[in-house]
């Protein structure tokens, strides 16, 4: 059975906390359950990190949807356009790589403490763990015949002290009578006799002293061999912790490390590329040619008049006028108080449905938007002189694209065309934009 000796047996003895001491190997052992805590705590470690990592693909995702419809209703064109959205791009994959950082710490680290601990630290009924029982079993048997030996060294110790203290006051006693000249001989003869019995009590304790001394004495290379065996075990055991550690710490390390990810640096590489390939020249060039000088045009020239000719015109002209002006309605809205008067427009993009309440007697002119009255060269003439029908909102409309209308439900706006094949009409809002509208979007006042 093991023995535990209190250190208050020897109340005189300052505990310098030494591992030597009875009962100080404890903080070895405790070392096995806190073990079993850090486990726990680097599992939470791990999965709050991996949740910062889920949280964050989250919110990349978050901002990339946000942006995309933006950058689809603003005004940027052409390359920097291009980069613009090439830029989500980038936040998709890094949110899809952040995500697969979460999916990894989860995997591979968190797992594989989660296993470590429960095939290292096994549960007893009683509460505690089995690897600290049998650490602490272990010292016990080391320290209990040199915990025997200490408590007989402690007790005759204190037992040697003590008669010395009597030996030392028998002495004081005697002395005192003998300066005394009242007291009669026979009691200063009792003290001589208390003084030696005393002295031969403290020479047998003395004796008993120092025989517990040489006894622990001898028992201590034994002791100190056990202990330390003991420890190893509990080294052991420890170092394969630490050395689990370690290696979890890499494992998270190579799942975080961005830097060297080679994913990460393809898309930082893609990335710059895109940007690089931004121009300004090139930008501008095609806006000229798309929106500026550099456009088409059908100039006007006298033509004989050709009724076959002009009716296949107007056939053509409703089949797409609608759908293909829809590409530079946004142009139109955004530039048509400024160019008005400066650049005319293509022909082209002129639906000739403008005209089809005019007059039977106009002829071969009816094909040209320059001979409306009083437009002087301006091709939106028949546009802003003719107010159009006056129509109201049925529901709420953002515009997907620039040349596209956006309203409430209720507001005022003028259907300037009519429906063409494909659902849309051309309108203006009451602030002058024009652009297209979905035709079952609104009804008639």
């Amino acid at each position: 059975m093991s023995m535990t000796i209190n250190p208050d047996d020897a109340p005189y003895e300052n505990t310098s906390g030494s591992f030597w001491e009875v009962g100080q190997y404890k903080r070895t052992v405790l070392r096995i359950d806190n073990g079993v805590k850090l486990c726990d705590d680097l599992m939470a470690f791990m999965k709050e990190r991996a949740m910062i990592e889920e949280q964050y693909s989250k919110s990349l995702k978050a901002w990339r949807n946000k942006y995309t419809k933006v950058i689809e209703k603003n005004s940027s064109y052409h390359t920097l356009e291009s980069t613009w959205s090439k830029m989500l791009l980038e936040a998709d994959r890094v949110a899809q790589l952040h995500q697969t950082i979460k999916d990894s710490l989860m995997r591979d680290p968190h797992e594989k403490v989660k296993q470590y601990k429960k095939e290292n630290y096994h549960s007893l009924t009683l509460g505690g763990f089995k690897e600290t029982k049998i650490c602490n079993d272990e010292f016990t048997r080391a320290q209990k015949h040199w915990a025997k030996y200490l408590k007989k060294v402690n007790d005759a110790k204190k037992t040697y002290f003590n008669v010395c203290k009597e030996e030392r006051s028998a002495q004081m006693q005697e002395n005192a009578a003998k300066s005394d000249a009242t007291l009669p001989p026979e009691k200063v003869k009792k003290l001589q006799e208390l003084v030696e019995k005393k002295s031969s009590d403290r020479a047998k304790y003395r004796e008993k002293y120092e025989q517990a001394v040489r006894d622990l004495k001898d028992d201590t290379p034994r002791y100190m061999e056990d202990m330390e065996k003991a420890f190893d075990k509990c080294q052991d055991f420890e170092q394969k912790r630490l050395d689990f550690f370690k290696e979890m710490f890499y494992s998270m390390h190579q799942h975080i490390d961005l830097p060297s990810n080679p994913e990460m640096q393809a898309i930082y590489r893609d990335l710059q590329g895109t940007i690089d390939q931004a121009n300004s020249t090139e930008d501008l060039k095609w806006w000229k040619l798309n929106h500026g000088p550099d456009m088409a045009m059908n100039w006007p020239q006298f033509e004989e008049y050709d009724p076959e000719r002009i009716h296949v015109q107007k056939s053509m002209s409703r089949k797409q006028g609608n759908k293909a002006s829809k590409h530079v309605a946004g142009v139109d809205g955004i530039a048509g108080a400024q160019f008005t008067s400066t650049y005319p427009n293509n022909t082209n993009n002129v639906d000739t449905r403008v005209s089809d309440n005019r007059p039977n007697s106009w002829s071969d002119d009816e094909n040209n938007p320059f001979q409306d009255s009083g437009s002087e060269g301006n091709p939106f003439g028949s546009v802003e002189n003719n107010a159009g029908v006056a129509v109201k909102a049925l529901y709420n409309y953002d515009g997907q694209e620039e040349d596209e209308l956006s309203f409430k439900e209720g507001d005022m706006l003028y259907k300037l065309e009519d429906e063409d094949d494909q659902g849309w009409c051309k309108g203006k809002l009451s602030t002058g934009k024009v652009g297209l509208y979905p035709a079952n979007y609104v009804e008639a006042i």
